[in-house]
């Protein structure tokens, strides 16, 4: 097939993807008429209808519908799912606004002019607030690597100051790590890892990393660290609700009414354990002791830790330091 066969099946292609799906349906000569507008091919009725064949015949579903024309039926994503992919991408936390409509436009390309619209409504989302950091998805790259070729990375780390600017901590001190995993917590991107100093897992917040590099230093194994040797970043994640990092317990909640194990199952899962004694509702499960201390202020209306005592003593020492603040 010679080069102007080969452009002119592509130009049909892109027309149909462009501008039909199932409530929009271009004849032959709307085709034709488009061909001559965008792309200054002059193609005949009988030519577009012989590419449309070979574009068939080579699995693309293009569906006919007599007299009122054609249309492309199968695109690279249901709607359901296309959908669900932009609404995770508007509310990341991570993800600056630019970059996030970028993204989108990318994976509504394949659509047509009337889907793409339907996506627009998702602008609503721009109010969340968001990272600025532009180096975001060449860190997450710069990551991925190194945990695909298990070498050790280094890094300057930050945090946002009162003129909302990345300030790296520590007069820009550097970071050797070992990174193990990225994970996505409520919209943040974390990494999870070992700061090569210690022996223990740290989190960080990726959004606030700079100035990455990778090392040509095999990674310490994540199951050589005390006490990781059975690691699951499925229960670490259900412990660390919050990314917060330090030592997990067990912790036995009373719930005031039955409708709240929904919150502690939207946080925890269901792999919780759940009993009833003398009427009240206790629940155990296992969690950074950090995380849990700001969890159960959030829910403590209707929810009181009942062990570890250790957890209740700071627990009334943060409540008590907020009281004498209100009380002025």
């Amino acid at each position: 097939m010679n080069s102007d066969k080969k452009s002119s099946l592509l130009y049909v292609l892109k027309i149909l993807s462009r501008y039909t799906d199932k409530k929009h349906l271009l004849t032959y000569g709307d085709i034709a008429r488009k061909l001559r507008e965008e792309h200054n091919s002059d193609l005949e009725r009988k030519t577009i209808a012989r590419n449309i064949e070979i574009l068939m015949d080579n699995g693309y579903d293009i569906v006919k519908n007599g007299n009122n024309g054609v249309y492309l039926g199968t695109r690279d994503f249901e709607d359901g799912e296309l959908m669900f992919l932009t609404d995770a991408i508007y509310s990341s936390k991570s993800i600056p606004t630019k970059y996030a409509k970028d993204l989108v436009e990318k994976l509504t390309r394949n659509n047509s002019i009337y889907d793409r619209r339907r996506y627009t409504h998702l602008e609503k989302f721009d109010d969340t607030s968001r990272s600025d950091n532009k180096q975001l998805f060449y860190t997450i790259e710069q990551i991925e690597e190194a945990i695909s070729n298990n070498k050790k990375i280094e890094f300057q780390y930050g945090s946002y100051t009162q003129d909302k600017k990345l300030k790296l901590r520590k007069d820009g001190k550097v970071y050797k790590i070992n990174p193990y995993y990225m994970v996505n917590n409520r919209g943040k991107y974390y990494l999870v890892c070992n700061y090569d100093k210690y022996d223990d897992i740290s989190n960080y917040k990726i959004e606030n990393i700079a100035n990455i590099r990778i090392l040509d230093e095999e990674i310490k194994p994540l199951k050589t660290l005390p006490g990781q040797a059975n690691f699951s970043i499925r229960e670490y994640m259900k412990e660390h609700i919050y990314m917060t990092m330090g030592d997990s317990v067990v912790a036995k909640l009373k719930v005031s009414n039955e409708d709240k194990i929904n919150d502690i199952v939207d946080w925890f899962g269901c792999d919780i354990s759940i009993q009833k004694q003398k009427g009240e509702i206790y629940v155990n499960i296992r969690v950074n002791e950090e995380a849990l201390v700001y969890w159960a202020l959030q829910y403590g209306e209707n929810i009181e830790i009942v062990s570890p005592t250790s957890t209740r003593e700071k627990i009334k020492a943060v409540l008590k330091s907020m009281l004498e603040k209100y009380d002025k």
